[in-house]
């Protein structure tokens, strides 16, 4: 005798082997028996990709997945003694912080603040000038008193060139030289020589130097060996002291070394054809 479909299904109900399903339940896998138990494994097989990271990724609940209560699955957490790490971790960087306390004293200047009293050999941009371009006393004291008392309030006050706004309203991190980096030696701590005097040869040479560059930048790189201005840029260059015996600069001066510096005689700085940056491929 058969039986309708809506008396199988009250009966598989009535004896707990199925149940309607509302769209929450999961899914068994297709090769997973009904009567089988449902293991995590199962489970994460069954379920979407999402599903998947979100359990793997940390714990959520799964009551409306399996009807049970206080049923939650959680990621395994690795012990890797927090305290031992903290205490290597200040260790090592105490001994660091000691190897690098480097006083390296107050560093020789060149001279020109005593030689020129008018601050015209010192820096003074984005200062207030004169009609010769000479700082203003007062605009350039303000910046030196900033920069010794290290205070905001002070560099706040430091008198620009055009206090009401334009061009010269602004110094572009000036505070920069107050701030401390974690990483590597302090800026302090590091030191480079003076600058050459504004009266010094070196000074004078590397001006001209700028003006032969401008009056050359037109003239494409391939013409230097046989163009005649620059042909009259090396012959001027040459003559120039402040590049006899000075070590960033190749001597003679050739076509093939103008503009170029080096770090040491002959290396890579002065070597091959020149090349525009803009040009180089990858």
């Amino acid at each position: 005798m058969k039986t309708s479909s809506a008396s199988n299904e009250k009966k598989k109900g009535n004896a707990g082997k199925s149940r309607h399903s509302n769209g929450n339940e999961a899914k068994l896998p297709v090769d997973q028996s009904e009567s089988s138990p449902l293991t995590r494994r199962n489970f994460l097989g069954s379920v979407g990709g999402v599903a998947t990271l979100a359990l793997a990724a940390g714990s959520i609940p799964l009551e409306p997945l399996f009807d049970e209560k206080h049923s939650v699955v959680g990621a395994a957490v690795v012990d890797y003694q927090p305290a031992a790490r903290a205490a290597a971790s200040r260790n090592y960087r105490t001994s660091t912080a000691k190897d690098e306390h480097i006083n390296v004293g107050v560093q020789p200047d060149n001279g020109d603040t005593l030689s020129f009293t008018d601050f015209s050999g010192s820096f003074s941009k984005g200062l207030q000038h004169d009609g010769l371009g000479v700082p203003n006393a007062a605009s350039w004291l303000s910046l030196k008193y900033a920069l010794q008392s290290g205070r905001h309030s002070d560099y706040e006050k430091i008198i620009v060139g055009t206090p009401g706004g334009g061009p010269n309203s602004r110094l572009n991190g000036p505070q920069g030289s107050l701030a401390f980096d974690l990483e590597g030696l302090d800026s302090h701590a590091l030191v480079i020589p003076p600058a050459p005097t504004v009266a010094s040869a070196q000074t004078a040479a590397e001006a001209i130097e700028h003006y032969w560059g401008a009056l050359l930048a037109d003239i494409p790189f391939t013409q230097y060996p046989t163009n005649s201005l620059v042909a009259q840029a090396v012959t001027d260059m040459n003559k120039l002291s402040g590049l006899k015996g000075n070590n960033q600069y190749p001597f003679p001066i050739t076509p093939q070394n103008l503009f170029r510096g080096q770090f040491f005689e002959g290396d890579g700085n002065v070597q091959g054809p020149y090349i525009s940056q803009f040009l180089v491929q990858p």
